[in-house]
C-alpha cells in the first residue's frame, strides 16, 4: 500500500479534531480549495482509482469535487462525514489495490498523460495525493492546527507514554 497507506494513516489522524469551520476555511481568504475540498477531492481519486483497477464503485463525490472549482463549503459534508467515507473507501481501497497481480498492473495504460502501464497511472494518482496532502499540511498549520508530520509525532508520543 505503501504512499497510499500513508494517506490513510494521516487523513483521519488530521481530521480527529478539526471543526467543519475550519475544514471550510478556503486556502486564500474567499479562494482556494478547503481541507473538506482536499478530502472530498481525494475521495473523488480513490473511486477512480479503483475504476482504473476494475472495481468501479458508485463515486459520490465526482461531481462536486472532480473537475468543479472549490467554492465557500457551505453544501460540504460536515468532518464526521468525510472521516466515515474515508473510513470505508480506505478499506474497499487497500482490498482492490492488493488484489492485484503484479502482471495485472503491467497491463497497458488508459488515458491520455504519457503513463504507459496501469502501474504507472496508479503511481501517478499517490503522487498526487502526496501533492493534496501536502497542501492538506500547510492549511491546517496556517489554521493554526497541528500539521500531519506533528499529529504523527504527538501520537508517537502519547504511545509511548501507554
Amino acid at each position: 500500500m505503501g504512499t497510499f497507506g500513508m494517506t490513510d494513516y494521516l487523513v483521519p489522524l488530521v481530521l480527529e479534531d478539526l471543526s467543519d469551520e475550519d475544514a471550510r476555511m478556503r486556502a486564500r481568504v474567499d479562494e482556494g480549495p478547503s481541507i473538506a475540498w482536499i478530502v472530498g477531492h481525494l475521495l473523488h481519486y480513490r473511486h477512480h482509482v479503483m475504476g482504473l483497477l476494475g472495481a468501479e464503485r458508485e463515486n459520490p463525490w465526482e461531481a462536486q469535487f472532480a473537475e468543479a472549482e472549490a467554492t465557500d463549503g457551505s453544501d460540504y459534508p460536515t468532518v464526521a462525514q468525510l472521516a466515515s467515507a474515508w473510513d470505508r473507501v480506505a478499506e474497499d481501497f487497500a482490498q482492490v489495490l492488493t488484489s492485484k497481480s503484479d502482471a495485472f498492473f503491467e497491463r497497458p495504460a488508459v488515458g491520455v498523460r504519457e503513463e504507459r502501464t496501469l502501474r504507472d497511472q496508479v503511481v501517478f494518482y499517490a503522487w498526487h495525493e502526496g501533492y493534496h496532502m501536502g497542501a492538506l499540511g500547510a492549511q491546517l498549520k496556517r489554521l493554526g492546527h497541528l500539521g500531519p508530520a506533528d499529529k504523527v509525532m504527538a501520537a508517537r508520543r502519547v504511545r509511548s507514554e501507554i
